[in-house]
């Protein structure tokens, strides 16, 4: 049999756009409406050129039933979401995150004596964030001595994370990122740059669905969560179920944050918005509400 070409231009009927996006959605959270259908025809049909498929019910077969379904799943997600990201990305979160958030946090866990600290960058890609997350607490010079300090990234795409755990980045990654934050934390490479195992040290990454409950297993609870510019892409009832998640793995007084765009006032009441210039955090509550 002849393969079809990467390039091959197959239709993809209603019934398969419903088939593709409600597995999509079950399995990832990821919701495509009708008005996206040719967005997720054109981001998949190379798939189908790779394996091999001549239809997009082929392609929905070996997703649920192939024996190699896992990979290809993965590949797949690779294939819907956006991995653009990049270090010190939405300045006035960070400047929150590192005046109030870690502050507030050290004194309350210095008066409870434990100095341990857990953030969890959520859709970490590849691995920007949670670097810079590193990068922030490295230089508050607040969390040493006596301290654990963990930060992991979550994201369900392993290529990407494969990415994050070299630490190695071009110019797109650093175009937010000062001359003196580019001396302090990042060794120069022909093909661009490395980060420095100081801080590369302080992070972990690990393969994870966010609405799956197992994939946050051995890394909870957590002090703070940033899951930036994901639930973006997410239906309102996944959206709902990820919040609630967080809720459940965060700490009493723990912190949230989303990307700028995103809000919590139509999904839930289970956490207190704190407004700051530019930047919203949502925070649970230290004791459970009544």
């Amino acid at each position: 049999m002849k393969f079809p070409h990467p390039d091959y231009d197959v239709d993809l009927s209603e019934e398969e756009f419903r088939l593709l996006r409600d597995f999509v959605h079950e399995r990832f959270g990821l919701f495509f409406d009708g008005t996206q259908r040719s967005s997720l025809k054109s981001r998949l049909a190379p798939r189908l050129g790779l394996l091999g498929l001549l239809s997009f019910e082929d392609y929905y077969r070996y997703l649920r039933f192939a024996p190699d379904r896992a990979a290809e799943q993965q590949r797949m997600v690779s294939h819907l979401t956006n991995n653009e990201t990049y270090f010190f990305r939405e300045q006035p979160q960070l400047q929150v995150f590192a005046s109030h958030v870690l502050p507030t946090l050290k004194e309350r866990r210095a008066k409870a004596d434990k100095r341990t600290l857990r953030l969890l960058s959520v859709g970490c890609s590849t691995g920007e964030e949670a670097l810079t997350l590193a990068m922030i607490l490295f230089d508050s010079g607040q969390f040493f001595w006596g301290w654990d300090v963990r930060v992991t990234g979550l994201d369900v795409d392993e290529a990407a994370l494969e990415k994050a755990a070299r630490g190695a980045y071009h110019q797109n990654s650093l175009r937010a990122v000062n001359p003196q934050q580019l001396e302090r934390h990042f060794v120069s490479r022909t093909d661009g740059v490395r980060v420095k195992d100081s801080v590369r040290k302080l992070v972990s990454f690990r393969p994870g669905n966010l609405l799956d409950p197992g994939s946050y297993e051995g890394s909870t609870p957590v002090d703070v969560i940033f899951c930036r510019n994901v639930l973006i892409y997410f239906s309102d009832e996944a959206i709902q179920r990820a919040v609630m998640l967080f809720h459940d793995i965060l700490t009493p007084g723990g912190y949230l944050f989303l990307g700028h765009a995103e809000s919590l006032a139509r999904v839930t009441s289970a956490f207190t918005p704190i407004r700051f210039q530019g930047a919203i955090v949502y925070q649970k509550p230290e004791k459970p509400q009544a």
